[in-house]
């Protein structure tokens, strides 16, 4: 039975979406089999070459919540989900990736607990490769902090820690107002990543209230085709811009004295994540001596790794080789 919208929904939720395949549908399935009814599912389709813009459009047909948004050519992921933020009329804001699925009362429960401590954002737990239930468990009532949340996301992992634990925005809800009263958009995906990571430092910095449901609500699908395990995303002219985005960001708002550590551990962590990317699995020299001359470029590059502490060298001579190229 088809459902009807409200003129001001409770939630919007964005979905940009390019070559889903089969996934697609079950995506869809478990958007508009959402126990709270009362949502916007806006469809940003990205010039897909699948099918998978007449799915959509199938799944429209029935059901008036779905808006569809066509792009009129190919932006990628962060100008997608802006084009979606541009159009949504919720109360707040939910993401999905196109190819991933949520549990039927992942929605309801989140919207729930806005109301209950008037939160700006609630987040929730994401299941990737099975590993999320043991990484949260080590840290107790911590993550639950502003101050934590933007130190690991800031850092790329709290202290020692390898990788963030609040990177995806496809779990959590935002309020609408938060993000348009302090303009707050993804980067553009062509040039910039991550950029869930720097969505996500912006929000929770304007966000004056954090609360959590502490629930695996949202199923992040891992396949070859993730835009993630490609190098074009996680190249070093990419990550590094998203780097420098984060440091342009914190002294904006004349913090970057207050996050300064953790942001120099951020940069040694993807610094060195790009370069071994030249480097591995097929070594390209002259990409990695291109690697290394952009990266030393960045102002803050040098001063992060005369302060960076080596492991043992039996431990990690490549980490080592690359960590000498970049304090040069």
């Amino acid at each position: 039975m088809s459902q009807k919208m409200s003129s001001t929904p409770k939630i919007s939720i964005i979905v940009p979406v390019y070559n889903a395949g089969t996934r697609l549908e079950k995506c869809l399935y478990t958007l508009i089999n959402q126990t709270l009814t009362d949502i916007e599912i806006i469809l940003v389709l990205d010039c897909p070459t699948d099918g998978s813009d007449k799915l959509a459009k199938e799944y429209a047909k029935q059901d008036e919540r779905i808006v569809i948004v066509e792009n009129e050519k190919n932006l990628h992921i962060g100008e997608s989900r802006n084009r979606g933020l541009s159009v949504a009329k919720g109360e707040y804001i939910g993401f999905s990736d196109h190819d991933d699925y949520r549990e039927l009362t992942m929605y309801e429960e989140l919207y729930n607990k806005t109301k209950l401590n008037n939160a700006d954002i609630v987040m929730s737990f994401l299941e990737n490769k099975n590993e999320i239930k043991s990484r949260f468990a080590d840290f107790g009532e911590n993550i639950f902090t502003k101050e934590f949340l933007l130190k690991d996301l800031i850092g790329f992992g709290y202290s020692n820690h390898q990788g963030a634990l609040f990177v995806q925005v496809n779990n959590n809800l935002y309020r609408n107002d938060l993000i348009k009263q302090n303009q707050i958009v993804f980067v553009d995906t062509n040039f910039i990543t991550p950029e869930d990571v720097l969505f996500q430092i912006k929000s929770i910095y304007f966000a004056s209230k954090i609360d959590f449901v502490r629930k695996q609500f949202y199923y992040h699908v891992k396949h070859l085709h993730n835009e993630g395990s490609k190098y074009s995303y996680v190249s070093y002219k990419k990550r590094s811009a998203g780097i420098a985005e984060i440091y342009n960001f914190l002294q904006s708002k004349n913090i970057f004295e207050s996050y300064k550590n953790d942001f120099m551990k951020g940069v040694t962590k993807q610094f060195i994540n790009s370069l071994s990317g030249t480097l591995y699995p097929i070594p390209n020299l002259i990409k990695f001596r291109k690697a290394v001359k952009h990266l030393r470029s960045y102002p803050f590059c040098k001063e992060a790794f005369e302060s960076y502490s080596l492991p043992p060298v039996k431990h990690n001579l490549f980490r080592r080789f690359l960590v000498e190229r970049l304090r040069q």
